[in-house]
């Protein structure tokens, strides 16, 4: 063989080798995330940053976002399961799981978490078993919040004479009358069926905090006890008697542009959205946060801890690329990205020993991670919980813009409840 021949034949195996062998070995996942990577919000943008990186380290794997409503999702993914055509990976809230695992549309991730180590399972922030449900590991979060926090416009407070944030339900009307003025609503607290009566079970916070609960032992609606009629009252005074807080049906979204645009200077809501309301127009660090208020300033209420976790479907066409993605979504590496651009909690304990959770920027995020530790509760979504949810968002909507006495409207919402656990049994 001449020089020419040996230089032809090596040209030619050098283009078997490459792209158009990679290419057609390359596994494409569709993964379902409620995060918009043409949203410059900082959560996506975070999103987007942490798939590069693993597509990088990947070449052999491609990651195809297909955007979900986060309302939507579940029922979604449980209809698109049905059809076989679910995606690879979803990214749903970790109170909404149990509906996903009972219509069968994800699969236990067992295979897979068997190799990781002790030492990996305890550098989770919650104890492993608390992920698990009827003792299987179905998703792993990608981040952690605390769906019950209050935030408030810290300028707004300085400009009215106030330095400390509210710790009592007493101290929020008190701070919420100052604030007050036209164009601007000193408290807002989405509690309506809109956007799927999100951020109504935050309520059940306070519950805990007075010795109550949405249910009683035996499973029955527990919401029109004297415990729920003493919060549902508080609320509704601040409607109705301090005026300082909007009367009508507000949802969750709408709420958080009211605070985002600066005609809201207090908000009830969870960790996850504060990033973005910071990103805000003149903004920032002028947002901060604080436990939820109580009815008594040594017993705060007890922290709700949920999450966006990930999960396999049924219809994975290569589970194994699904997991390595997963492994890469809740790596300590990629949770201290998820946390410098998009303001989230990490999941991992080792990802708060990196250098920036000292600095002052990070300063939100250790305050929420120590509020867990001190008396965080996981939020478990029991059968029915949406319907609850829903039913009590109804109540709310019938208090907060008068037409109902709060216990004619919580009676009714138990009685609806109950009704509709009947017709399950």
């Amino acid at each position: 063989m001449n020089g020419m021949h040996r230089w032809m034949l090596g040209a030619t195996l050098l283009l078997l080798v490459s792209a158009p062998v990679a290419d057609a070995a390359q596994v494409t996942l569709r993964y379902w995330s409620f995060l918009d990577p043409k949203d410059p919000n900082p959560r996506s943008v975070a999103q987007t940053k942490i798939i590069d990186d693993f597509t990088a380290k990947n070449p052999d794997i491609a990651v195809k976002v297909e955007v979900v409503h986060w309302s939507k999702m579940v029922s979604m993914l449980i209809t698109a399961a049905g059809a076989g055509q679910a995606p690879d990976v979803a990214l749903i809230h970790s109170s909404r799981m149990p509906m996903a695992i009972e219509a069968g549309a994800v699969v236990p991730l067992d295979p897979y978490v068997i190799a990781l180590t002790e030492r990996q399972k305890k550098d989770f922030l919650l104890p492993f078993e608390a992920m698990m449900y009827q003792k299987h590991l179905y998703s792993l979060p990608w981040e952690h919040r605390v769906e019950s926090i209050l935030m408030y416009r810290k300028d707004l407070f300085e400009k009215a004479g106030m330095d400390a944030a509210p710790r009592t339900w007493t101290e929020v009307e008190q701070a919420a009358r100052k604030l007050t003025a036209p164009n601007l609503w000193g408290f807002v607290w989405a509690l309506s069926r809109k956007d799927a009566a999100a951020n109504v079970k935050i309520l059940e916070s306070l519950y805990w905090s007075l010795g109550g609960d949405f249910y009683g032992p035996d499973g029955t609606a527990a919401v029109n006890s004297p415990v729920g009629v003493r919060i549902a009252q508080t609320i509704a005074d601040l409607v109705q008697k301090a005026k300082v807080m909007p009367s009508g049906i507000i949802g969750v979204e709408e709420a958080r542009s009211m605070t985002k645009a600066g005609t809201a200077a207090m908000l009830v809501d969870g960790t996850q959205v504060v990033g973005s309301i910071q990103a805000g127009k003149g903004i920032g660090r002028n947002l901060r946060t604080t436990p939820l208020p109580s009815f008594d300033a040594s017993r705060p209420a007890p922290a709700i801890v949920a999450g966006q976790t990930l999960a396999i479907s049924r219809d994975a066409k290569d589970p194994k690329a699904a997991w390595r993605f997963i492994e890469h979504m809740i790596s300590p590496a990629a949770q201290i990205i998820n946390a410098r651009i998009g303001q989230n909690m990490p999941t991992r304990r080792s990802a708060y020993e990196d250098p920036w959770f000292r600095t002052e920027e990070a300063s939100d995020l250790v305050a929420w991670k120590n509020y867990i530790i001190a008396g965080g509760r996981p939020y478990e979504s029991v059968e029915l919980s949406d319907f609850m949810n829903d039913s009590l968002a109804q109540a709310y909507e019938e208090i907060l813009t008068g037409r109902a006495p709060v216990k004619d409207a919580l009676d009714r919402a138990a009685v609806r409840f109950n009704e509709r656990q009947k017709q399950g049994k």
